[in-house]
């Protein structure tokens, strides 16, 4: 038996933002020659999804004294109805643009982005190669961890989820929440015939399937709930910082990251230089410790940030480009696995 309960996002946190000490660029000579032209284009603005985006950006203005202009561009609705204007002949503003999963692949095919004027693996030799969209034309500048929340007063120290198949154990039939929207990807990418039989298994054990992730973080360190075992550390973690005593993160064995905010230079950006210095830096050790300072979206092969420590002594399974490709056939395995209908 399956409880179906939809809840809309909540709270909002807000985090202070410490800015880190200057990590030098590398120092290729691509690099330099990019530095160049993109201080001569003077100005990029960026398109992404993220809240916290003009904070960061005012981080990389500093550094490089280019004008930096952020626009929140978010949700499915919205970013088709751009590209709809686009396919209509409107012309845009954006430099780089960051689409969500469900519609990078249709911008590609509309020849809105265009490829980098240097090659990322040229002018950054050290980028992690995970991050990459097949054939070079965009990194992926956030890693979005999960995870499993829960509340330690209804779960004891023994019960505490050591593998990702004790969500389904036993004892917490009817008091786990699984999240309705496909939350745990890499697991289902790492291996997917045992991650569709957990998925039966957790709704044999009466799994409670809500949409969202603050609620239910909220609910769990009520006690409503004993587990949340699709659970956002980084939505869960501001929680905590305010003082949420009852919640606490598991990691059982294997952090699983998501390649997020996929960012790509607009084909007939005026500035193109100084997009992929923004691209570049984003990804970089120091533009990654700006973003995980605002939002723990640091990647957790970057020394100090949030997920690196809670990759420390797990396994990381990543949902990099090629199993970001086949999320939404992913999405659909889900929800029939859940017993829910499933739509095209």
């Amino acid at each position: 038996m399956v409880r179906l309960i939809v809840r809309s996002f909540g709270v909002l946190f807000l985090i202070v933002l410490v800015y880190p000490s200057e990590v030098r660029g590398a120092e290729t000579a691509q690099y330099r020659e990019l530095v160049k032209k993109a201080k001569a284009e003077g100005a990029v603005e960026f398109w992404a999804p993220q809240s916290k985006g003009k904070n960061i950006l005012k981080v990389f203005s500093k550094k490089f004294g280019i004008k930096a202009k952020y626009k929140r561009w978010s949700g499915i609705g919205r970013q088709q109805r751009t590209l709809l204007e686009v396919r209509a002949g409107r012309k845009l503003s954006a430099d780089v643009m960051a689409p969500g999963r469900d519609n990078h692949g249709q911008f590609l095919e509309a020849g809105v982005f265009r490829k980098p004027p240097f090659e990322y693996s040229k002018v950054w030799p050290e980028i992690d190669k995970r991050i990459y969209l097949a054939g070079g034309w965009g990194l992926a500048a956030i890693g979005a961890s999960r995870a499993i929340a829960y509340n330690p007063t209804l779960v004891p120290p023994e019960l505490v989820p050591k593998t990702w198949d004790d969500c389904a154990r036993p004892e917490f039939k009817g008091r786990v929440v699984l999240d309705s929207r496909h939350k745990l990807y890499a697991l289902h990418w790492d291996r997917r015939e045992w991650f569709l039989d957990w998925v039966k298994k957790m709704v044999a054990n009466d799994v409670i399937l809500i949409r969202g992730q603050t609620d239910v973080m909220q609910l769990v360190s009520a006690g409503a709930h004993a587990l949340f075992c699709s659970a956002q550390p980084y939505v869960a973690q501001p929680l905590i910082d305010k003082g949420a005593e009852n919640l606490k993160i598991a990691v059982p064995g294997e952090l699983l990251i998501e390649t997020a905010t996929l960012s790509f230079i607009r084909k007939g950006s005026p500035n193109p230089h100084a997009a992929q210095l923004l691209v570049g830096w984003l990804v970089g050790k120091e533009g990654q410790k700006v973003i995980d300072k605002l939002s723990y979206h640091g990647f957790p092969w970057v020394e100090g940030t949030y997920n690196g420590k809670l990759a420390k002594g797990n396994k990381v399974l990543l949902c990099g480009a090629e199993c970001v490709a086949k999320a939404s056939e992913m999405a659909r395995e889900y929800t029939k696995a859940l017993g829910l209908p499933v739509t095209r």
